[in-house]
């Protein structure tokens, strides 16, 4: 009998034992105090800072968290002050990743991939020794894992270029200095590793780098100690960016924009895609003006092509806040757009969108000062227009400063240029609204009878920005349709064929985009 009891005892503790490591497995991969968190800023962002929360049960600290502790290059950390579940990264400015989920003790988060994986601390080489330490690169991306060449632009003068690369104190391409880099050409390097490593050391044997994170397929500068991407395509990518490229929020007009050389003499395109959704075709427009209106981060890609099949591509990672909360004042467009053109002696409208401005009041408050081309300006004031208009008398370039600012007397600028002239219509939008989507003027009555006036029949090809419907599309298109968006009385035209970036409204940059395909032909 108590042989049986025992047994039965000692099941029961069996089945406690196993359901308690299974208990403490499950617990080994949550937040616990003590546990270190890492980003990897490789976006451009400084003065991280890290804030936890469980949903019920608090949080690390006030938003925006507890600042991070920078360990080495773009890599910074933080150590849990408690149990926590959830996390954002953030740069204290209105940039932050959306809500992660966190990974565990030693996880790394990566702002440019949005992926999680293990950090590994770099272990410095005992055999390295150095007679100059540079300063700190500017490092781009992590490795995919691939084994991929690396290269290094000898503009240091070294005489040899090694190259030493590592994962762990046990793991690495050769004893120091590490293996001989070849030179193959323009001062450049390479080398090509047997398998992917983390980290990087260039020496000349006795010179050396810093320890480098690997970013296979790039080229590192010895002298000004930056990456840079070695591009051997015959598109080269002379520059590709966001405007602005931070302080994003829902409804900001944010010009993406890139330029390119051929070096065979062959014409290129462009394409534009957010989050792999292309917004702006393969063409030869090499901008895109895109209005987020959601908050979170997104991908931009660039990519190149040309007449003689060679391609290219660039991309980058922008953050989208909201301002619903934010307290000081921020300005998210202006109409019309920067280098608009207005007509002499003719009323022309500056409309602001701003946001933020939520504290006291949560009023915004506007102020408009107007420099004509002869260097006179207007008596300013603020108002709690959004709008302000004027009448150019002067033909030249005129300069338009917009000041927003909050009850709290926090306040942001931004400064605009048009240009005035007698032969270029307004493109400025009127006060009240822009030219709704649903009841746009129709180019003729809609009877069952033939009307009286000359319509192209339906089976007529479509084709757009020909506003003026002379069958063809030039420069009196682009004035024609300046004088519509100005409302300019006694216009004619068809809505779809004059709505040139398919969005649903006639605005200046319909305007902006038939002027370009009129250059471009």
């Amino acid at each position: 009998m108590v042989t049986t009891k025992h047994r039965v005892l000692s099941l029961i503790l069996c089945i406690m034992l196993a359901v308690s490591a299974v208990c403490a497995g499950s617990m080994a991969v949550s937040a616990a105090t003590g546990d270190t968190v890492y980003v990897r800023a490789n976006n451009g962002w400084a003065n991280l800072y890290c804030y936890m929360w469980t949903d019920g049960a608090g949080n690390n600290a006030a938003w925006p968290g507890e600042a991070m502790t920078k360990v080495e290059d773009d890599v910074y950390a933080y150590t849990l002050s408690g149990d926590f579940k959830n996390v954002i990264f953030n740069n204290g400015s209105g940039n932050q990743t959306t809500d992660l989920t966190y990974a565990g003790n030693g996880q790394i988060y990566d702002l440019s991939t949005r992926k999680w994986s293990a950090y590994s601390d770099v272990t410095n080489p005992t055999q390295a020794t150095s007679s100059t330490k540079p300063t700190q690169a500017t490092q781009p991306a992590t490795s995919s894992g691939n084994a991929k060449p690396i290269y290094c632009q000898n503009d240091a003068g070294w005489s040899n270029v090694y190259c030493y690369m590592w994962n762990s104190s046990t793991e690495n391409n050769a004893a120091w200095p590490g293996k001989p880099m070849t030179e193959i050409g323009d001062n450049v390097w390479s080398y090509t590793p047997n398998k992917a490593y983390k980290n990087v050391i260039f020496s000349s044997g006795s010179n050396k780098s810093n320890d480098l994170t690997v970013g296979s397929g790039d080229l590192y500068n010895n002298k000004t100690n930056t990456w840079s991407v070695y591009d051997t395509s015959d598109i080269q990518v002379t520059s590709y960016k966001a405007d602005p490229s931070n302080t994003i929020y829902t409804g900001t007009a944010v010009t993406l924009s890139t330029t390119a050389n051929s070096l065979v003499n062959a014409t290129i395109s462009y394409q534009i895609s957010v989050n792999d959704k292309v917004v702006s075709p393969m063409s030869s427009a090499n901008s895109y003006v895109w209005t987020p209106s959601a908050v979170g981060e997104y991908t931009i890609k660039f990519e190149y092509s040309d007449t003689k099949g060679n391609t290219n591509e660039r991309s980058l990672t922008l953050t989208v806040a909201d301002d619903s909360t934010l307290v000081k004042p921020v300005i998210k467009n202006v109409t019309p757009l920067n280098l608009n053109f207005i007509k002499l002696n003719t009323k022309a409208t500056v409309k602001v969108l701003a946001g933020g401005g939520n504290t006291g009041t949560n009023l915004l408050f506007y102020k408009y000062v107007v420099t004509d081309p002869n260097g006179n300006k207007n008596i300013p004031y603020y108002t709690l227009n959004d709008s302000y208009s004027f009448v150019p008398t002067v033909k030249g370039t005129y300069t338009v400063e917009v000041y927003v600012e909050g009850s709290d007397n926090s306040k942001v600028s931004k400064t605009y240029t048009y240009t005035a002239d007698s032969n270029v219509p307004t493109t400025t939008q009127p006060t009240t609204s822009v030219i709704p989507t649903t009841s746009p003027k129709p180019t003729t009555p809609k009877p069952t009878t033939q009307p009286t006036t000359s319509v192209q029949p339906t089976t007529t090809p479509f084709m757009l920005g020909d506003c003026d419907g002379d069958g063809k599309v030039d420069v009196n298109d682009a004035t024609y349709l300046q004088m519509i968006i100005a409302e300019y009385s006694g216009m004619k035209y068809d809505f779809k064929t004059c709505d040139v970036d398919g969005n649903g409204v006639l605005d200046v940059i319909d305007a902006t985009m038939l002027q370009k395909m009129v250059a471009e032909k």
